[in-house]
C-alpha cells in the first residue's frame, strides 16, 4: 500500500473512531476530504443502514411522519449519559414528548414529537453527528378518535 493510500485509510479510520462528520486535510496543493454520513440521512458508503426494528412501510404510505434535526450537532437518544433512551421503537409518545437531544456548542437542545403516536424507527446512532434537516425518527401518529 502506498504512503498516500495509508494516509487516506488512516483519515477514514480517524473520522469513524472520533465520529467526525467531515475532515478536510490540505497539503502541498492537494486536498483530501473525508465525509462520514450524509445530510440526507443515508448511511455512508459501505456501512449498512441501521434499523432498530424490522422493516416498516414507507412513512408517506402509512401516514407516518419523520422528525428531523432542527440544527446540526451530535445526536443523543438519552437526556444524559447512562439514562434510558427518550424514545425507542414501539414506545408510545404523548404530543410534544421529548424523543432525543442534540448537542451543539455545549448546548443541549431537546427534540420533541409533534403529535402523539408510536415510534417506528430510530434512524441515528447515539453520538452520531447530524445535520440540520436530517431525519432522526419515524413516528406513526395516533389516529384521531371519531365520535359517532
Amino acid at each position: 500500500m502506498s504512503e498516500k493510500s495509508r494516509l487516506v485509510q488512516d483519515l477514514i479510520v480517524l473520522a469513524a473512531e472520533e465520529r467526525i462528520a467531515e475532515l478536510v486535510v490540505s497539503e502541498a496543493g492537494r486536498t483530501i476530504r473525508v465525509l462520514r454520513g450524509a445530510a440526507s440521512g443515508q448511511p455512508p458508503a459501505g456501512e449498512p443502514e441501521r434499523a432498530d426494528s424490522p422493516e416498516q412501510p414507507s412513512p408517506a404510505a402509512a401516514g407516518a411522519y419523520t422528525i428531523t434535526a432542527p440544527l446540526s450537532g451530535t445526536f443523543y437518544r438519552a437526556a444524559r449519559p447512562g439514562a434510558q433512551p427518550l424514545a425507542a421503537p414501539g414506545d408510545r409518545l404523548a404530543a410534544h414528548a421529548p424523543v432525543c437531544v442534540i448537542e451543539a456548542m455545549k448546548m443541549m437542545t431537546e427534540v420533541s414529537a409533534e403529535r402523539a403516536g408510536a415510534v417506528l424507527r430510530v434512524l441515528c446512532e447515539d453520538g452520531q453527528a447530524v445535520e440540520q434537516g436530517q431525519p432522526l425518527l419515524v413516528i406513526q401518529p395516533d389516529e384521531p378518535r371519531h365520535v359517532p
